[in-house]
């Protein structure tokens, strides 16, 4: 069993990305936690090899996968096939928080 928090109340504000289980832990999966500041955005990915999904917990964002784009908000869960570059933005006045699953063939 992995059990881990996201955040301590210490560290609340400060994290911009944690790793919370990775792959060697697990079979298939990975999972993460992201926090984005107002206006600034997450480096492109691309991925041949690996889906992921956002599940977006507070604020809201542009997200784009390949040519599209479009607003996710809180509670608001999104599917990033593999082959496709993709970023999300925070456009909200707080921070935007997700998770992200990740997953790919060993």
């Amino acid at each position: 069993m992995i059990l881990r928090k996201i955040w301590e109340e210490k560290d609340a504000s400060d994290i911009r990305e944690k790793l919370l289980i990775n792959p060697e832990e697990a079979e298939t999966i990975a999972l993460g936690y992201v926090s984005i500041n107002p206006g600034e955005s997450t480096k492109t990915g691309f991925h041949e090899d690996e889906e992921e999904i956002y599940v977006i917990l507070k604020g809201r964002a542009i997200l784009t996968i390949g040519d599209e784009e479009s607003k996710v908000v809180g509670g608001d869960v999104a599917y990033v096939p593999r082959n496709n570059v993709h970023r999300i933005k925070c456009i909200s006045e707080e921070k935007l928080e997700y998770l992200y699953f990740a997953n790919w063939p060993k």
